[in-house]
Order: structure tokens, then sequence, then C-alpha cells
């Protein structure tokens, strides 16, 4: 049963407004012309027409108390039953409406509470006790093409709700509010303005191919999360594992994440409107200790230039700062309801140069038509976002000479550019002087249609057809007086990009629901996929300019392009197409026994005719125990089911043109005579028998609630094997015509457990505290490896230095294991001695690739994610922490920068510290590895609720200002920057410090959010 929170003013029940601007009216003008048209009468009223909306008899006025079990009910709806006289309680729940007749009749209603109707009669004041609806407290949890009642569920989902993502972060990043809340979700994000969010559900599930969930936005496969604001999302519902996942076929073989966004209600035809705003300050912490000027003199590493310059804090932008504001109207009719929403973000990251503007709206409709034999849901979704994605080089920020200025006043640009040095070079002006110009848009019209068939009551058809057009433009100038134009002789350089993405959805189904005499529940569901994408791209360079200031608008001018060098592509993807038919079917009897089982028969473009169609299904059974008679007398326990599921679902997630014989340009070559010309050959080699990736999953499962829902959760036991695992291998040339080529190699198994559980700690009139907290662990092996290559390196480090790779797949090889040499101590010299394959001690120097090993796991034995949400009157406090429990990361950091003699690149000053008696090369080995156990404060939020409609004549329900403070501290014994390291791969586990690399980033945010 799903358990309301409450404390003396609820915070979550919403308000709506009686009085709205004529600007407001405008905002919904197309939408308004729809309701309209829809039949229905709908007036936008102010309080003048409010009190004056009665029958034409004068009454009086009434106030009326509403309350439940725990006080006070803010956002209960009261109106004069057959007319619009009506507004909503405040935050002490009351409300008082004006020109009541005695023979009237009020009817009360509230989410999760039975509606009332209460006469009026000679009352002035009038105290109303809603009582819950049991019924509407049921859980429906989303579980594609439909829904279930939560207690039918028989697969392994994770619900959240609007309430539970807000819980100790502010609304503007969806995967911060996802992070540490579902138990066997691991997320990586870098950090930048710009950056997207990777996703691991349950482990690794392929090794190269479809390693993130698919996402579904409102019923549409294949969305993209970044094209959400938080504020818009009603719930999200992560579908684990394979039993639950099947419906969805070939791409929910890492599973499904469902996003069900916010849509209009009845609001008996007036407008809600809130607005929301946020400012956000964001800090780096935790960086690196370089030697300074000084110190790097004294060491006489390099030349000395004079100077003392911070190179790390040169790059960090001081003065960023992010704002967000969100505007969302809803308004509605029993036939009739719009929702719609405005947002901007403006986000500047900590390094210079990295900054994003996005800005959108979002429009979901519902019309009911011709007796409620059809409702027609359309739905339009833009967002653009103009990007500035060229951060600096952190790396080189690290190694640059710290005696060196990065300014130089007598320039012509203010910077001191020097060149011919790869590894020493200026990144504060290579950053600064470069022009760079992202621009993305996202257009996704959608339309949802559901026909019901009256004379099969149970029985509606539902077609839904979406367009989503992404579009992406790149606009880059280094000048002539940058870098990399001085160190090649060129006067400026010019990059156009443009690409464009279509994707098609088609997809209808037959829905049928019937409760049978004696118990029996049928929920059966039956249809169509079909879902193609399309692309194309352009891209252009051209050097030589006679000035700058033109930059890239008048490309053309440049002197390559007459001299035949500028280098020009563009081309158009394969267009890949999948069509598939499902079904599925769920039956209940007495809500304690449930069966359920679904199928797909699929069919990719991706694949050789002959391995085009594959079939995946799935078949669960559940057991209410709780239900049944002889657990009547535990009155303390609400629910306790037992669950099984065993499912398969399949893998197609690589490009289409491995499959297709296309011609590319392979390069242009130089002739003897001084012009170019280009060549042209296979893109790809081609394999006919490349099969589909197949996965099968068995999961048990057990949920639970005690004491009137105030203690619930859940666990879940899985194990899975990925068959004719996807993976691009590769290959000689001859006789191939390119290196690699997509092959079906071997198989791999993985399998672990999750814990989840939750409640209300403390509940009293005034304070509640209730916490959720969720435990993982997963681990994973590699049981097959065919084909030409008995095993696959990874992992590779890159210069300066050749260190190697740090990873290998073979058969028999524990996921996220590390491959590197053992370490045996020090030489005289300070030189790395390391273990041979026989275990004898050997120096650095002797060693060879058969001497490496399996050496610790960057897959933690244990991951935590723990919530709090606290209320005192009008106060409100959230708290995230995660924690990651016993891993190994391997310290590139100290690797690379721990250790003298690397030239005249700068280091830690540990290397003359901790490390000074390291004189060797750096080597990959073990003594870089450390435990990489933490305990990490996500966030932590503190609000309070301001009830506003008796300081604001009603027009402003509540004002919520709440301050967020992310990325709080970390605790660890890691002697790195960042113990959390990507885990979302076979090759992971590092501290990676390339030139991506993006600093540890803590925020601080402001926001208010306004209830009308």
């Amino acid at each position: 049963m799903q358990q309301k929170q409450n404390c003396g003013h609820p915070l979550r029940r919403k308000g709506s407004i009686s009085r709205v601007s004529k600007v407001t009216c405008g905002l919904l003008f197309c939408l308004t012309t729809g309701v309209f048209a829809a039949g229905e009468n709908v007036e936008l009223l102010t309080s003048d027409r409010i009190e004056n909306a009665v029958p034409d008899q004068v009454g009086k006025t009434v106030t009326i108390m509403v309350q439940d079990e725990m006080g006070p009910v803010a956002g209960a709806n009261v109106v004069v039953k057959g007319t619009t006289n009506g507004n909503i309680s405040d935050m002490d729940g009351k409300v008082v409406l004006q020109n009541v007749p005695n023979n009237s009749t009020l009817v009360i209603s509230f989410i999760g509470y039975t509606t009332q109707e209460v006469k009026v009669g000679n009352q002035a004041t009038i105290h109303v006790k809603l009582v819950e609806d049991a019924k509407a407290l049921e859980e429906v949890v989303v579980i594609g093409y439909g829904s279930l009642d939560k207690k039918q569920v028989t697969s392994a989902i994770t619900s959240l709700k609007a309430d539970d993502l807000m819980v100790g972060v502010s609304g503007a990043d969806i995967s911060a509010s996802l992070q540490g809340k579902i138990g066997g979700l691991v997320m990586n994000n870098l950090g930048s303005a710009n950056s997207g969010t990777t996703f691991q559900l349950r482990g690794m599930t392929s090794i190269n191919s479809g390693k993130a969930p698919l996402i579904v936005i409102d019923g549409f496969p294949g969305g993209d999360i970044r094209s959400l604001t938080q504020d818009d999302i009603k719930s999200i519902d992560v579908l684990k594992d394979a039993s639950a996942g099947a419906i969805y076929g070939t791409r929910a073989a890492a599973g499904v994440i469902l996003i069900t966004t916010k849509s209009g209600s009845n609001t008996n035809g007036k407008v809600r409107l809130t607005y929301s705003n946020e400012f956000t300050k964001k800090q780096n912490y935790n960086a690196p200790e370089m030697l300074s000027g000084r110190e790097y003199a004294e060491h006489n590493i390099g030349t000395d230039y004079g100077s003392d310059t911070n190179w790390w804090d040169e790059l960090i932008n001081k003065g960023n700062f992010s704002q967000k504001h969100h505007l969302a109207l809803e308004m509605g009719t029993e036939k009739a309801q719009v929702y719609t929403s405005f947002f901007y973000e403006k986000n500047q990251g900590i390094a210079l140069q990295d900054e994003r503007q996005d800005y959108g709206g979002r429009v979901n409709a519902s019309f009911k038509l011709f007796d409620d034999w059809l409702e027609v849901r359309p739905a339009v979704d833009y967002r653009q976002a103009a990007r500035n994605n060229h951060y600096p080089n952190f790396q080189q920020a690290m190694r640059n000479n710290p005696t060196r200025s990065p300014y130089d006043p007598d320039s012509e640009t203010g910077y001191n550019v020097w060149i011919n040095e790869s590894l020493d070079y200026n990144v504060v002006a290579d950053a600064m002087l470069e022009d760079y110009y992202g621009l993305d848009k996202w257009f996704k019209p959608e339309v949802n249609l559901k026909l019901n068939i009256k004379p099969v009551p149970g029985l509606n058809y539902q077609q839904v057809v979406g367009y989503e057009n992404h579009q992406w433009e790149l606009h880059q100038y280094w000048p002539s007086t940058h870098r990399s134009e001085i160190d090649n002789s060129r006067k400026g350089h010019a990059h156009l990009a443009f690409s464009k993405t279509e994707n098609l959805t088609s997809e209808g189904y037959f829905s049928y629901v019937k409760d049978f005499k004696g118990g029996h529940n049928l929920n059966a569901t039956a249809g169509y996929s079909y879902f193609e994408v399309n692309g194309e791209n352009f891209g252009m360079d051209n050097y030589n300019f006679s000035v700058d200031g033109i930059k890239y608008w008048d490309i053309g001018q440049g002197s390559y392009l007459t001299d035949g060098k500028a280098g020009m592509s563009s081309g158009k993807s394969v267009t890949e197409r999948l069509f598939s038919f499902f079904a599925r079917a769920n039956y209940s009897y007495q809500d304690k026994y449930m069966l359920s089982a679904s199928i797909r028969h699929e069919g990719s473009s991706k694949f050789a005719a002959d391995n085009r169609w594959a079939n995946f299904w799935s078949a669960t059974a559940g057991w209410r125990i709780s239900n049944e008679e002889f657990m009547k007398d535990f009155d303390w326990l609400d629910d306790l089911k037992i669950r099984f599921g065993y499912g398969v679902t399949g893998n197609n997630d690589f490009s289409a043109t491995y499959m297709a014989n296309m011609l590319g340009s392979d390069t242009n070559w130089m002739m003897p005579n001084g012009t170019w010309a280009y060549s042209y050959g296979k893109s790809q080699n081609v394999n006919p028998n490349l099969g589909w990736e197949e996965k099968k999953e068995w999961n048990l499962g057990v949920d639970y609630s005690f004491f009137e829902g105030r203690l619930y959760g859940k666990f879940d036991y899985y194990r899975r094997e990925v068959d004719n695992l996807l993976f691009s291998v590769k290959v000689p040339q001859p006789p191939y015509t390119q290196g690699s080529q997509m092959q079906n190699i071997g198989s791999m198994e993985s399998k672990g457990w999750e814990f989840e559980v939750g409640g209300d700690i403390i509940r009293t009139k005034d304070f509640t505290w209730s916490s959720s907290m969720n435990l993982s662990h997963n681990t994973g092996k590699i049981l097959t490896l065919e084909g030409d290559n008995s095993y696959h390196n990874g992992n590779g480090f890159v210069a300066p230095g050749t260190p190697g790779d740090a990873a290998r797949m073979e058969a028999g090889s524990t996921i996220g294991s590390f491959y590197m040499w053992k370490f045996a101590g020090f030489d005289d010299e300070g030189s790395f001695l390391l273990y041979n394959k026989d275990g004898e001690v050997i120096p650095a120097a002797q060693k060879t690739e058969n001497d490496k090993q399996y050496i610790g796991n960057y897959t933690p034995k244990l991951i935590i994610g723990w919530s709090h949400t606290l209320t005192y009157k009008n106060f409100d406090l959230g708290i995230n922490l995660r924690s990651w429990i016993d891993f190994d990361v391997y310290n590139t950091i100290n690797m690379y920068y721990g250790i003298q003699g690397q030239g005249n690149l700068n280091v830690l000053k540990d290397a003359y510290g901790k490390f000074n008696h390291i004189k060797g090369e750096k080597q990959i080995c073990d003594y870089f590895l450390e435990d990489g156990t933490f305990l990490k404060i996500d966030a932590i939020t503190l609000g309070y609720t301001l009830p506003m409609k008796k300081y604001t004549n009603n027009l402003i329900d509540r004002i919520r200002i709440y301050g967020t403070v992310g990325n709080v501290c970390t605790i660890t014994g890691y002697s790195g920057m960042n113990p959390e390291v990507d885990i979302t791969g076979w090759d992971k586990g590092t501290e990676k410090f390339w030139s991506d690399f993006y600093p540890v980033v803590r925020t601080w945010t402001l926001g208010m959010q306004f209830n009308f």
C-alpha cells in the first residue's frame, strides 16, 4: 500500500491558482483552443467571477477546515456541487467560500482520500476529516505497454515518484536525482557542464555493445534523458531483470528505465501555475599538489623562466554562475486536460570554456471524445542547447613548467605562446584563443491515440506515433595566433560540421483488462512495434585565411580550398530498422497467485537475412503469502510476496554500418605531380554470420511491508548468462580491407543480489523522519572466448612513456580484474623490482607480457545508497549518502606524476616526498593499486515552506525556499583525487587522467518554488 508522508503542513500536496493574469492566458493560447474544441465550457476564473459563479440565489460565507488523522491537509479541492464556486485548502487546511446557499452541498476531494459530500445547512464553519481511499493508495507501476498494481508485479522493478527524486538534491540534474536511489544502478558523469551520464544496471551485460539501459520516455523507446528537466518528471520505473524487460526485446538486455512525464489533471477548468528557479555556484576541491615554480627550479627539473604559475588554478573559472528557471501550467476538466512547461538553464562549469545554455518546453495534453470512445494524447517536446565544450586540458596543466607565465602583455593576444614542445604548451592560451560554438536541437512531436472498444468492456486499442529530430551544428576557429597554427605554419583553421538524426516510432497494441467472478483477473496486451533511424552528416576544414575576424563564416576564403588541400566530408548513415510483434498476459487469482508471460518476435536490419529474426520471452510467478488465511493473525504484516522470473532478451547495439557493403573515403594522397587524390574502399568488414547477443536471466525476489507501511522493502537474487558476445575484433590486413570486424566471440555470466529497505522512523503531527537504503552486490566472469584471438587487451595507458595495458579479457577471467605486473620492491638504485611468471624477483627491465597476472578488482563488493527525509512543521531536510566498499583503484596520477625523472615535466610534491625513493621508470604494477572504499555525502538540502495565501489575497498558495550543497564530502583512504572511478565496463577502474579529465566539483545551490 502506498503511504502518504504527513506532517503538520504536508508539503507534497498541490495547490491551485484562483487568479491568473492575461499573460498566463496568452501562454496557453493554443492549448485552451484545444480544450474548447473538446466540447468543454472552460473558463479562467478571477476572484470576482468565482464569487459570483453560483446560481441566481444569494448565499453566505462558509469556512471549511480540512484535516486527516495527522492534522491539516493542504491542497484539498473544495467546490459547491454543480457550480464552479470552489477553492483549494491552504497550508492550515482552510478554505473560505462566499455565496454558498444553505441548501447546497460541498464536495471535498484529495488524491489518496475518499471524496466526501457535506450538506451546508445552517453551518458557518464546517470541519471535514478525510479518510484514506485504500483503492486509490494502491501504487501503480509502469511495466512497458501498460501498467499493473504494485501488488501484482512479479518481476524485479524499482519505482520512484517525483518526491523521491527530489530528496536531498536540487531539481536541475536528473542523474543527480537518481544517484544512489536505485539498487544496482551505477552512473558515471565526467562533471562538465556538457557531459552526459553513462548508466550501468546490475553490472556488465555486454563487453562491447549495449551496456546502458534502454530509456523509454512516455512510452517511446530510445529517449535521451538529457532532453528532460527534473521538474517535468512524474515517475521513474526501472525494469531490472530479463523477465520485466523481455517485452522490449533486443534493446532491453541492459535493463529498461521507464520515465513518465507530468500531464494535466482535472482542475475544474482553473489554471495551476508553478514557477521554480535555482542559482548555483561551483567550486573545485581536492586539486593535485604540484611543485611550485620555486620548488621546480630548486630541483633543477627544467629551464627556470622566473614565474610561479599554478597552471591548474589558472584553468578554473572562478566566476562561474549557473541558473535555471522553470514555469509549468496545468489545467483541465474531465474531458480535456493540458500540462505545459517552459524552461531556461545556463550551466557554467568550473573550467574555462565550459558552458551550456538550454531552453525549451513541452506540452502534454489529453482529450476524450465521442462519449469516451476515443482519447487523443498529443505531446510536443522541443529543446535547444548552445554549447561551448572546449574546456582546457587539465592533464597538461599538471605537467606544465610552473616557472612559465601564461600571459605576455606585449603579445598581440596577451598570452605567452610557445611552440614545438608537444608535452609543454600554454594550455590557457590554447583554450581561450580557440573559438568554439556548438548547437544541439531536439524536436519531438508525438501522438497517442487510445480507442476504447465499448461492445467489449475492458478492451481498447492504443496507437502511438512519434518522430524525433536531433540536429548538431559545430563551428570552430583556431586563429593564426594559436599554437597549432604557428606550429604548422598556417594562418588560421576553420571547421564546420553538421549532423542530423531522425527517429520514427510507430507502435500499436490491444489491451484487455477483466475481473472475473471468483477473484480471477486478466491483463493482456498484444501488438506491434516499428522503429527506424536515419542520419546524415557534413564536415569541412579550410586553412590560411587573410584575416582572423571572419572566422568560419566565410570558410571558402581559406587558401587550402583553392590549393585542393581543404578537407570536406559528407555521408549518410545506414538506415536502421526494428520491427516486432509482442504479447503479454498477466493473471492473478484473489490477489494471492500471479502468473505472467511475454513474447517478442523481432527483426533487425543490422543482421544478414538468415540471422535477422529472433524470439525473446519471459515467464514469472508470484505468491502473496500475506493474503493466505493462515497469515491473517499477523496484524503487523501488510504484505509479503515471493516472486520468480526467467527471461531472454537480445542485443544488437552496434553500428548498422558493420553489416552494410558501403564504400567510404579512405584518405587523401599527394600524387607525384603535386595534386591530391582520394581513395575509396569498403568501410567495414561485413560478417554475414553475425548473430544476436542473447541474455538469459532468472530472478528470485521477496517484497515485504510491515506495520501499516511503516517498514517496507524487497530482496532480489539474480543470475544471468550472455551468449554470442558482440565484440569488435582486430583482424589482419590483408585479407581484410579494414583492421577490425564485429564478431560473436564467446559468453559471460554474472550474478548478484539487491536489498532495499525503507520506512517512517518517526511520524508525528509536527515531525517526520523517513529513510530508505539499498545495498547491491554483483560479480561476473568470462566463460568462453572464441575466434582467432584467445584474449583481448584493454585499458591502455597513454603518453608520456609507453606503460602498456592494464586489463585482459580471456576465458575464465573475472570482470573487473586488473592485469599487470606484481610489485616485488625496489633495488638499491630505486628502480622497480617485479615478479615474473615463476614467482622470481626480476628487474623491471627484464619483464615480459607473460609475467603479468590478474591482481585486484575494481568492482565494489558492496554498493550502498542511503537517503533521509526529515520534516519539522514547515522545515524539510534531505540527505543523500553513498558508499562503495572493498574495491581497488589504480592511482594513475601517482604513477605518472609521483615519480621523478619525467624529463622537464612538472611532478607532484610527493615525488620529492613520500615517493622520493623511486628513481626508475614508471611501471604498471600493483604498487599503485589502492583500496578505493569511500563514504560520500552526495547532497544535503534544507528547505522552508511559507504559506502565502493570506498574504497574497489567494494569488500564491505557498513558496518554498531551499539551499543545496552537492558533493559535500568524501571519506576515504584513497590518496588520489576521487575514488569514484568509472566501473561501467570490462577495462575500467583507473583514475584516468587523460585529456578529457575534469576536476572534482562541489556545488552550492539556492532555489525557490512558487505554487499559485
